[in-house]
Order: structure tokens, then sequence, then C-alpha cells
């Protein structure tokens, strides 16, 4: 199991299926990010073997991406583990020529993707995207991103009718959630995240937005109120970070519900039919619709809402969906040419 380091969310995802891998019996390969400019192809090469010299020929690798090194890198490696006989699934977290478009003509993202022996994908609209621009690898369904919570009393995030707040809560890159500097919904909001001077004055300066700051991790989870879990980005400086949500599934997402907070998130999103089809939150075309959905929503499903919430909650405190899309990754890989014979199971 190949992980690579950053200071965010990703961070999280990234040792968060470690941990769930290692559960099941893979052994870590930690890369660290570093500084390639300068160094040989051939320095490169064998500094994946030190690397990965405990690993021999028909293993399997599951590669996070990116690993936040160079697009040479990441060709190099795949390359190198394949001339050694070794397979190599892709775990993606992002694809990063969906985020920054003028990254195609630096890195090829889609011939890397069908070198893998297998891709393990956020949802159908990334596969159907991925598809769409040559990607012909096998692929993996995800469902959602795991969020490990083992520092905390379960049966806190077990919300009742009785002690949900009918507000709405947001956490993450607020830079990328823009629309909060001109919060004009009745229904308040209550904030946390990266920011400026600047943006953190416009939050402080309206009334309905209560702005908690940038907190770690369990002290976010400590503070957060049992509210509605907001997930809507904005594009911004030419990135779309707004578009970017049609294909993968914002952190935050299983940030909430891990926690038994139902979350109201774009009808466009990739994860939205999940959300529907589960009951763990609502849809909306336009962020003013939460006003009615937050404050309008009958007692009866709030309760069922929250009793889903509940459900799922503790099946991504527990890792089950990346153990399962691990497992999923692995038969396909493994027994891709097997006959049963006529025998369906």
């Amino acid at each position: 199991m190949n992980q690579g380091f950053s200071f965010d969310a990703t961070s999280k995802a990234k040792v968060d299926v470690s941990t769930i891998a290692m559960r099941h019996d893979y052994l870590p390969l930690d890369l660290f990010r570093y500084d390639d400019n300068g160094e040989s192809d051939e320095s490169q090469i064998a500094r994946i073997d030190g690397i990965t010299a405990g690993v021999n020929p028909g293993d399997l690798i599951v590669h996070q991406y990116p690993s936040l090194n160079s697009y040479r890198f990441e060709n190099h490696f795949i390359d190198q583990m394949h001339l050694r006989g070794i397979s190599v699934i892709i775990f993606i977290h992002d694809v990063d020529t969906w985020r920054f478009p003028y990254i195609r003509d630096q890195f090829d993202e889609m011939a890397y993707f069908n070198k893998a022996d297998g891709l393990i994908v956020h949802g159908q609209p990334m596969a159907e995207r991925l598809h769409e621009e040559g990607v012909t690898a096998p692929m993996v369904d995800h469902l959602l991103l795991d969020y490990l919570d083992d520092e905390h009393q379960w049966d806190k995030y077990e919300i009742k009718p009785e002690t949900f707040e009918r507000k709405l809560v947001m956490a993450g890159n607020l830079f990328k959630s823009q629309f909060l500097v001109h919060w004009d919904l009745d229904t308040p909001i209550t904030t946390f995240g990266v920011t400026d001077d600047e943006l953190a004055d416009y939050l402080n300066a309206n009334s309905k937005v209560t702005y908690g700051g940038g907190l770690f991790q369990w002290d976010l989870i400590e503070k957060m109120p049992r509210a509605f879990g907001l997930a809507w980005d904005n594009n911004l400086d030419g990135r779309p970070y707004g578009d970017y949500t049609h294909y993968n599934h914002p952190h935050k997402v299983s940030l909430y519900l891990s926690h038994g907070m139902p979350v109201i998130i774009s009808k466009a999103s990739a994860v939205a039919p999940f959300i529907e089809a589960n009951h763990l939150g609502f849809t909306i075309n336009d962020i003013h619709e939460a006003d009615a959905i937050v404050q309008e929503i009958p007692d009866d499903t709030l309760a069922e809402t929250l009793a889903q919430t509940a459900r799922i909650g503790r099946l991504l405190r527990e890792g089950w969906f990346t153990a399962n899309a691990l497992l999923q990754a692995e038969r396909q890989l493994l027994m891709s040419d097997f006959n049963d014979g006529g025998l369906a199971l």
C-alpha cells in the first residue's frame, strides 16, 4: 500500500486508506514528497527501486495518486513496477488535469491511468468521463471516502432530532466557497477552515455567519454544531472547483456523514445519487434552496434521515467502503481470466 503525505484533507484520506489496507494484510510503502529537479532518470529509477526493495515479482501495489511527486516520478514508478513483474492498482484521489487543465501540456494523465492494472475511482461519473477520455483500464467504484475515527465516543454521533440544530455547517478550504462572502440566506451557517484576514472580516461582518477559524481535525469534530453539513464549491480564479465536484467526492461529505450530520449538496455532484438513494441528506440546484430544506423538513423525515446517516456513519468510521473497494479490485485483477465452468454463484 503506497501513500504520500500532505497537510490537508487529502492527507487524512490517504492515511485512512493506508490504515484500512493494513487491517486487511497490506504492508505500508511510504512515499515522501521531494524535489526531483536535477535528478537524472537513472537516479530516480534507482531511488524507486530502493523504496520498493521489499516488493517482489507477483506482488500487488495499491498506489495512491497523486503521490504529490512529479509526473515524471509517477510514470517512472509504474513503469519500473511493471518491469519487475509487479501489478499496480491506482487508487485515484484526484484527477489533476480536470482540476488544473493547463497540466495537460505537461502530462498525459489518461495514458498514465491506462498503464494501471486497475483503477479505484470515486464513482460512475468519474468512470464515465475517464472512459470518454480514452481510459480502458478496469475500474472499481469506491462509492464513498471513509473517515476513520478512533478518538471519540461513537454514541455521540448518533444524533437525535431533539438535539439536532436546524442550521448549516461548512468546513474546508473557504477560498473555494466565495459565495459565503455574500451569504444572504435566512439560515445561519457556522464555518471552519482556511481563509485570510480579508475573507475572515467578511464572514465576521455577516450576522448570519459564524466563523470558527481553522482547526485541527479532532478539534473541528468536537466544535462542529450537529446540523446539516454543506458541501458547495464555486469556480475560482479559473480553477473549476465547482465543476470538479461533478466527478469527485468531496472529503467534507465523509467528514459530515461519519459524524452523524446529514448533508446538503449540489444535485450535479458525483455523490448526489448515493445521498438521495440512501436518504443521507438533500440535493439542490441553487444554494438558496437550502433555506426551505433546513426550516421546513418534517420531524419524521428528519428522524429518518438522522437514523440513516448514523448507519452509514458507522460504516465510514470503520473503513467499510475502502475495504470493499480493495477487495473488488483484487478480485477483478486476480480472477479476471477465471472460468467458473458455467457455475454461477
